[in-house]
Parts: C-alpha cells; sequence; structure tokens
C-alpha cells in the first residue's frame, strides 16, 4: 500500500491538521499563562525564568537552532488570540470579529483637505532635544502613535515632564533630562532604543533597557561592537540572545572624532549628533564609508539647526559643539511621509483631488515616493506648506525601474497601485518592482496578492482569479495602508488585524470610512483639538484678618418648607 504522504492532496491535508494543532496548543498555552498573570497583568520573573528554563530543555533534546529557543520563546511570550465566545449571545458577534475588518469605502473620486500630522521621526527628536535642555516646546498636530506615546513615557522615566493633550505635546521649562539607573522601556520603537542610548553614552551611568516584541527580536550585534569605541558596554540580559532586554554601562568618556561603521543603522548616527550638545566636549561624527550618509545628514542637520545647535559640517563629516540650545516656541517639523504618500496615492485608486496641510520633508526616500506617484500618473504641485494632488483612476500600472533611493520598505504602495489598475482589468506589471527586493518581502507580496484575489504571472504580469477572500493580516502599517488601498479597487476585502494602524496613526480608520469626503469633527482630521480659550489667571487674595466660618445647618432651619417632591418621571 502507497504511503499517504506520496499523495499530494491528503498529505496537504494533514499539514494542515498539523497547523491546526499547533495554533489550538498556542491559544491553550496563551490562556493558561492569562491565569498565571499578576495583578499587574504579567507574570513574575522567577516564574518567566522557570519557563524559558523549562523550553530550553525540551528544545536542546530536538533541536540545535538557537531561533527556536530564543526568539520563538519570545514569540509565544506575546502571541494574542481572540477571546473564546462563552456565551451564546456574544457568538455572533465574536464570529464578525473575527471575520476581519471590512473594507468598503464608497466608489466615488476623493475629495480630501486635511493637515498631515507631523514625522513621527522628527517628532521624538526634537521631544528629545527639548527635554535633555528643559527648554518650552510645543508640537501640533502630533501622531499619537505607539512609538511617539513610548517616546514620551521613556523620556518622563529620566525626569523629563512632557504633556500630552488631544494632538499637541507641550514641553514645559523644566530641568535638564537626567540619567536615573532605572529600568527604561522603548517600547517597539529602534529609533527611542538609539535616543535613550546616545542620551547615557555623555555620561557616567548605567541602565537597564527593554522593548516590545520587535526589540527583543532584533539584531544589536553591531551596535554591541561599536559602543567599547564610545567608552560604553552593552550586555544582553538573556543568554545568545541579540536583542533587549540588555544592561547598559557608560564611562562618559567620548573621543573627539567617531567613525560610524558600515554596519551600524544610520539612525544611531543621528542619535548620537542629537545628543551630542549635552557631551563634556566637542564630538565629531565621521561618515564617509556609511551607505546611508545622505539620509543620515538631511534628517539630522534640520532638527540641529531648528534647535540652534553649535554644528560644523565638513565633507563627510558633522561636529557638534557643547552650547546652550534655542529651541523654538513651536517646532517647525515636515509631515509624515508613511501617511501623506497613502493619502496622495487616493486618487489614482479613486480619482479625485486631495489637499494637505504642511511641507514636505527634503529626505532622498520621500522625494523618491513623490517621483514614483509622478511616475504612475499623479498630478503633484507643492506650494509652501501644503501639496495637491489629483488624478484619474489608473489603468495601467508599468513600473520601468524604481526611483533612486526608493526604500523597500514602502514597496507595498506600488503593488497596490498595480493591484488596483489589474482589479478593474488593466494591465499591470510588478517585474521592477520585485527585482531587487528581498526574500521576506516577496513572501509578503506572495500572501498580499492571493488576499486581494490576483495572481502573478510568469512574465511579472497580474491576474485576476475568483476566489474567496479571507482575512488577512498585515505585517506592518505599511502593507495595511496598501491592503486599504487596493480594497478601493475591490471592496469588502478583510483585514484581520485593524488595530496594527495604532503604530502609524491611530484614526486613520475615521478617516478611511469617511471617504471620499471625511466629514469635519469638532477636531481635525489629524485629531487636533481647538485653541484652549485663555482666561484669567486665578488670584490669591492674602489677609492678616481671621476668616469667622459659620456653623453648618440643616435643610429644614435654611428651608422650613420644602417644595413637595416631584414624579421623576416629569
Amino acid at each position: 500500500e502507497a504511503s499517504p504522504w506520496r499523495r499530494p492532496a491528503q498529505a496537504g491535508r494533514t499539514w494542515r491538521d498539523i497547523d491546526r494543532d499547533i495554533l489550538k496548543l498556542l491559544a491553550r498555552r496563551h490562556n493558561f499563562l492569562q491565569r498565571m498573570h499578576n495583578s499587574k497583568g504579567f507574570l513574575d520573573a522567577a516564574e518567566e525564568r522557570f519557563l524559558r528554563a523549562s523550553w530550553k530543555a525540551a528544545v536542546a533534546a530536538v533541536s540545535p537552532d538557537a531561533r527556536l529557543s530564543a526568539q520563538f520563546f519570545s514569540l509565544m511570550q506575546e502571541m494574542e488570540f481572540f477571546p473564546k465566545p462563552e456565551e451564546a449571545d456574544n457568538k455572533a458577534k465574536q464570529a464578525l470579529i473575527r471575520a476581519g475588518f471590512n473594507l468598503a469605502p464608497m466608489q466615488k473620486p476623493v475629495r480630501l483637505d486635511m493637515r498631515v500630522p507631523l514625522c513621527c521621526h522628527a517628532t521624538c527628536g526634537l521631544l528629545v532635544l527639548a527635554a535633555a535642555t528643559g527648554s518650552p516646546l510645543s508640537l501640533e498636530p502630533c501622531l499619537m502613535n505607539d512609538p511617539v506615546l513610548d517616546c514620551l513615557k521613556m523620556l518622563n522615566q529620566t525626569g523629563a515632564d512632557l504633556i500630552r493633550k488631544d494632538g499637541r505635546i507641550t514641553a514645559p521649562e523644566a530641568k535638564t533630562l537626567g540619567t536615573p539607573d532605572k529600568a527604561l522601556h522603548a517600547g517597539d520603537s529602534v529609533w527611542n532604543f538609539y535616543l535613550i542610548l546616545a542620551h547615557y553614552l555623555g555620561h557616567p551611568s548605567r541602565a537597564r533597557l527593554s522593548g516590545d516584541s520587535s526589540l527583543k527580536l532584533a539584531d544589536f550585534s553591531a551596535v554591541r561592537r561599536f559602543l567599547p569605541a564610545l567608552g560604553a558596554r552593552l550586555a544582553h540580559v538573556i543568554p545568545k540572545s541579540n536583542g533587549l532586554p540588555a544592561r547598559l554601562e557608560c564611562s562618559g568618556m567620548l573621543p573627539d572624532v567617531v567613525t560610524l561603521p558600515r554596519d551600524v543603522p544610520p539612525e544611531l548616527g543621528e542619535a548620537l549628533l542629537l545628543a551630542a550638545h549635552g557631551y563634556p566636549k566637542a564630538f565629531t561624527l565621521d561618515v564617509a564609508d556609511h551607505p546611508g550618509k545622505d539620509l543620515l545628514q538631511d534628517r539630522v542637520l534640520p532638527l540641529l539647526r531648528t534647535a540652534g545647535a553649535n554644528v560644523g559640517t565638513g565633507r563627510d563629516s558633522i561636529r557638534v559643539t557643547p552650547g546652550e540650545l534655542r529651541l523654538p516656541r513651536k517646532g517647525d517639523l515636515p509631515m509624515e511621509p508613511d501617511l501623506a504618500l497613502f493619502l496622495l496615492a487616493l486618487p489614482l485608486a479613486l480619482s479625485g483631488e486631495v489637499r494637505l496641510g504642511g511641507f514636505w520633508p527634503s529626505w532622498p526616500h520621500a522625494r523618491a515616493g513623490l517621483q514614483l506617484l509622478e511616475e504612475a500618473g499623479l498630478d503633484l504641485r507643492e506650494n509652501g506648506e501644503e501639496i495637491q494632488a489629483r488624478a484619474a483612476r489608473i489603468a495601467t500600472a508599468r513600473f520601468a525601474d524604481l526611483p533612486r533611493n526608493f526604500p523597500e520598505e514602502w514597496l507595498p504602495l506600488p503593488l497596490a497601485l498595480a493591484s488596483c489598475a489589474a482589479l478593474r482589468g488593466g494591465d499591470a506589471d510588478i517585474t521592477a518592482l520585485l527585482a531587487g527586493a528581498g526574500d521576506g518581502t516577496k513572501q509578503e507580496t506572495d500572501c498580499f496578492l492571493h488576499a486581494v484575489g490576483l495572481t502573478l504571472a510568469g512574465d511579472g504580469k497580474l491576474c485576476k482569479k475568483e476566489q474567496e477572500t479571507t482575512a488577512w493580516n498585515a505585517p506592518n502599517p505599511v502593507w495595511a495602508l496598501a491592503f486599504a488601498l487596493a480594497a478601493c479597487a475591490r471592496p469588502h476585502l478583510r483585514l484581520g488585524n485593524p488595530s496594527i494602524m495604532s503604530g502609524l496613526y491611530p484614526g486613520f480608520w475615521a478617516l478611511y470610512n469617511g471617504l471620499p469626503e471625511p466629514a469635519a469633527r469638532k477636531t481635525d482630521v489629524a485629531g487636533v483639538a481647538a485653541a484652549p480659550v485663555e482666561r484669567a489667571p486665578r488670584r490669591r487674595v492674602v489677609s492678616a484678618v481671621p476668616a469667622a466660618i459659620p456653623a453648618v445647618r440643616s435643610r429644614e432651619e435654611t428651608d422650613p418648607d420644602p417644595p413637595a417632591e416631584t414624579d421623576p418621571r416629569k
């Protein structure tokens, strides 16, 4: 008798059954750990150490793979599952939640006029400068997404006094940022981690740095090898791990000139230059051999000059001299390009016109994004602090070559535009998009095309296929934006994790559901409240005459004939 493993159909069913069993076991494990949580909502340190040791011992008996013993355990600890419906009345609601978030924008020309929130990257950088100098600052409209809020909380842990209200972040005049020996949480943003790391490097200090799942699985080995040149040491808490949590020890003795290695991310170089104004002596960063030197200079130099830092630039180096900063009361920052690019692409998906308030960043990859939209047929006009875009529905999407400096993280945007053309029966070729993409991006592209009802032919063209759409989970907010853009050409696509947009723009779905012309609310689309009403300052009256406080009398004494009780129904 032939083995069932040799039958493709039956083997496929067997594999699917095993995958379902694995998911059921993970869900059971998640529910069990939920019952073990303490009053603060997490496991005790002793219990987590016991679980990790037990898991490593079990893995060592079946596999030598370090990723299985370390990374997979971190993933299991933070997995999320839908709650199990316990009541009959709740089953319909749970079935609707598990079916996914229905994306069905109206098929009408879009008319959008809004002020885009400030860039998240620049917002966090300017907040660090304000907190480190104790200078007053007010920023609006801010994104108020997870990275910005995590940065605000992290800075407040180190002695800042940042206040958020609606879409505004205020930094009152206060004492300068300290370097306390405590545990600091950077959230899920590697930029936040680099910002606090660079701040501690300039002082004799130590701290314990932690983060969420992406920072736990990140590889900071290049940063760890680079820090001894800055008189610091980074020790990972989990053995054989290259991510957070980690212990940081700094001597505060920095060299005059530091060369940024090629394998170190440019964001760490930006963070070092932002923190250099508080170092004991002048600091020079040499970026001659770094592949991201153009992006580094275009992002950090405007921030330093806005803050009034003493900056000197050479051919391939940047020098910051310690001194007092002069931050403006209201920071002049560019708009968030990740969000603005999607909003500018809406006329290509639905036709119409978009007008965005704010100025476009001059970064190389941001300019490359505008160039790609223009090549796709978008009519763009920049007028000072406003950018306008209008177009008809895209009918043909042939990207002969991607613009120079176009980042791989933004590949979902042209892929979504090509999907819109293919879903409407047009010609769409994505050969150039996938030419230089990594394996991870290609895998996500296959999943994305299957979710929107397309298939990739051998010649690189997209073809429609009739299939029942199922809920799809976007790996990051940019993929979720691309999925929402594709739903303009094929309504009723279902997104399984709409909450992922909290990492970029929490108010996005209110804007998307209001298309083609989102209605005006008490607060604008960016979530910025109206200006507060000016009130007279409170006065305190001081008198040398003692006050005589009258005795409190009962109601019968003050009102002997109270009115008759009325019927509460009236």
